[in-house]
């Protein structure tokens, strides 16, 4: 007998189901648990039926016989006190089994999404009624019957399963989320990912939609814990409910396999674009240091270590223009706007890294630096990681007042500008560089990334591409053989300028416009 047609038949006989049920308890809470379990029976027992002209009469029998349980059943309830004495030697292996499956009752019950568990810990834990669970959780008395129904199949089968919880139960993968936004400052927004649970779930349902029960499965956390997280994720468009009950990432994550494939092709693009850019700049840097004295007091090495960020942010510019309708600011939540992305594979880290900061940064309010802590240099040699604002700041003073020998160039705005114009050729040919870098980033996240979030890929990778390719182009650089790793302490890859007030505060990846 097909289990549908036994389905069908209980769709169109539930009426008569439980009027029969109502004939034979005393109460109508009694007829509705019984009709359940009527129905259960006769699902359960399809498989069974041989001649399906026998049907209607087998199913009454079930009927019969599932009613006379049911009442030995209310009998016992009615007599049992509960022995809270210990067994004896003889019933420890029984008592431990018995635990056993209470204990994967409990499992499967945490896995089940919100309706099926408030609806089975009403009934079953505080022993209400169908009628009152639906009164009480304010579904309808047929839903609360199927969610009933359809939980015993469910808690059924997963007693009988060998649970096996994802890795990210023990061991959460990396994962940073990095948001670059103006606006309103929200702290809940900013602080989402200060725990591990939100990302892990943004990696989960990354590839393949999933629900709650699998999310849970996956990251061995009970349901009734991730759908408040799942919640605030939708809330701000991180994550989006696909079909019913399944969730997939609305967020581009730069992946492992996608960062280590677009470095191997962004080195073979970088290094002899990146070789040109160098000797070109090498060619100018008699006219760079006619600038003023600190440039002209300065070695080639340190003078093109300096340079090379300068020209990497007027290249950046320069892609820019090319792609104006990219560069408009999502809504991340009112009153805020700006640019979301993952990363599992840790930027900051590594030769092709930038291990602090690349942007602008005031040091006091006379003077700010332009630095890249690209991750080739020594540790020495990196702006934030040894510099002192303060004794930064002495130091300027001291060579301005011809105290000491310049170390680093000290520029006017207009100095600034002047020394824009001089690299503007230079600049150009990185922004022709970083065209190459945005089409290859581009093609492969569209390999990587999941059609979900197709649609935001080229606006995302345009924005963050100057982040992704710090380190990647002053590693670059390096490996031409044109720069030198400094065999001095201090930071080198840096330069000064006046006037803090026209400059951005430095953070973490902010690039100055």
């Amino acid at each position: 007998m097909n289990q549908n047609r036994a389905a069908v038949f209980v769709e169109e006989n539930l009426k008569t189901i439980f009027a029969y049920s109502l004939s034979r308890v005393s109460h109508k809470e009694d007829a509705e648990d019984l009709t359940n379990e009527i129905v259960l029976a006769i699902l359960q027992s399809a498989g069974q039926i041989k001649n399906p002209d026998a049907f209607y009469g087998y199913v009454w029998r079930i009927a019969a016989n599932t009613y006379k349980k049911f009442m030995r059943k209310k009998a016992r309830r009615s007599f049992e006190v509960l022995d809270e004495t210990l067994p004896d030697d003889t019933d420890i292996v029984s008592e431990l089994c018995a635990r056993e499956d209470v204990m994967r009752l409990r499992r499967e019950i945490a896995l089940l999404s919100k309706e099926h568990r408030e609806c089975t810990i009403a009934y079953y834990y505080d022993g209400l009624s169908c009628a009152e669970v639906s009164e009480t959780l304010g579904f309808s008395l047929e839903m609360v019957k199927y969610y009933l129904f359809k939980t015993r199949k469910i808690l059924k089968e997963g007693i009988s399963m060998e649970r096996e919880f994802g890795e990210k139960s023990f061991r959460p993968a990396p994962f940073e989320f990095t948001t670059i936004f103006s606006g309103k400052y929200n702290p809940e927004y900013r602080n989402l990912f200060a725990r591990k649970l939100p990302g892990q779930i943004l990696l989960s349902a990354y590839y393949t939609p999933m629900t709650v029960r699998e999310l849970a499965v996956e990251l061995g956390v009970a349901s009734v814990y991730l759908e408040d997280e799942i919640r605030m994720l939708m809330h701000y468009g991180l994550i989006t409910e696909v079909a019913a009950g399944k969730y997939q990432t609305n967020l581009v994550i730069f992946t492992d396999d996608f960062t280590d494939e677009f470095h191997k092709h962004a080195v073979r693009l970088a290094i002899p674009a990146l070789s040109e850019i160098l000797d070109s700049i090498k060619g100018k840097l008699e006219q760079i240091r006619s600038i003023n004295r600190y440039c002209h007091a300065l070695s080639d090495d340190r003078l093109l270590w300096a340079l090379l960020w300068p020209v990497m942010r007027c290249g950046n510019q320069v892609s820019g223009g090319l792609h104006p309708e990219l560069q408009i600011a999502d809504t991340l939540y009112s009153g805020a706007t700006g640019t979301n992305y993952g990363v599992t594979n840790p930027l900051l880290d590594g030769d092709l890294g930038c291990q602090a900061f690349a942007g602008v940064a005031g040091i006091n309010e006379d003077y700010y630096a332009s630095a890249a802590d690209f991750g080739i240099l020594p540790e020495r040699n990196r702006y934030f990681n040894v510099t002192d604002h303060t004794a930064l700041a002495e130091k300027i003073c001291q060579t301005v007042a011809g105290e000491r020998e310049p170390e680093f160039m000290i520029l006017t705005k207009g100095e600034e500008q002047c020394l824009f114009a001089i690299l503007s050729e230079e600049a150009s040919m990185m922004g022709q560089l970083y065209e190459q870098l945005f089409a290859c980033a581009c093609q492969l996240m569209h390999t990587h990334a999941p059609n979900g979030v197709a649609e935001q890929i080229d606006r995302i990778v345009f924005k963050t591409l100057i982040f992704q390719t710090v380190g990647l182009i002053g590693y670059c650089a390096y490996r031409t053989g044109m720069l030198t790793l400094p065999e001095f302490d201090g930071p080198v890859a840096f330069y000064i300028c006046e006037n803090t007030k026209d400059a951005e505060s430095g953070v973490k990846y902010d690039v100055c416009n």
